[in-house]
């Protein structure tokens, strides 16, 4: 894993850390649903790569496999966009400056990991990738 990898795990699970102990993870009612959503789309993601191809990391497992199935027919990071779904309803729920803040660090943390990640895949999937980038979006279906 490079520095720069590192780093940005690092954040990641530091975000996480801040949300899992300022004592608001979970939403209530309506949001509290769209939470579990987020959770199934994250869930799914992993199903669909299989436990053992998830890399926390955006280089390239040497053994990596190109996966364009179940929820990567329509969007490339669903795990990523589960994060987002769940600590979103989370910050919306029990808003603070100091949540949002932490929202979109996480957010931006998530950015560079996949533009990092694309260009990996790039490089080892070829043209197999950049004609699936044109199919999909990134994080959100038909906007991004």
């Amino acid at each position: 894993m490079s520095k720069k990898s590192l780093f940005l795990v690092l954040i990641q699970f530091a975000c996480f850390a801040f949300f899992a102990l300022d004592g608001h993870l979970f939403a209530k009612g309506s949001l509290l649903i769209i939470q579990i959503l987020g959770v199934g789309i994250g869930l799914w993601g992993i199903a669909a790569m299989r436990i053992g191809n998830v890399n926390i990391q955006p280089e390239v497992k040497p053994n990596a496999v190109f996966v364009s199935s179940g929820p990567y027919k329509i969007i490339r990071n669903p795990m990523y966009s589960g994060i987002l779904i769940f600590f979103g309803m989370s910050v919306i729920n029990h808003f603070t400056l100091l949540r949002l803040a932490i929202l979109l660090l996480l957010a931006t943390v998530l950015l560079m990991k996949i533009f990092m990640e694309e260009q990996f895949l790039i490089e080892k999937f070829g043209i197999r990738y950049e004609q699936y980038k044109q199919k999909t979006h990134r994080l959100i279906p038909f906007i991004f």
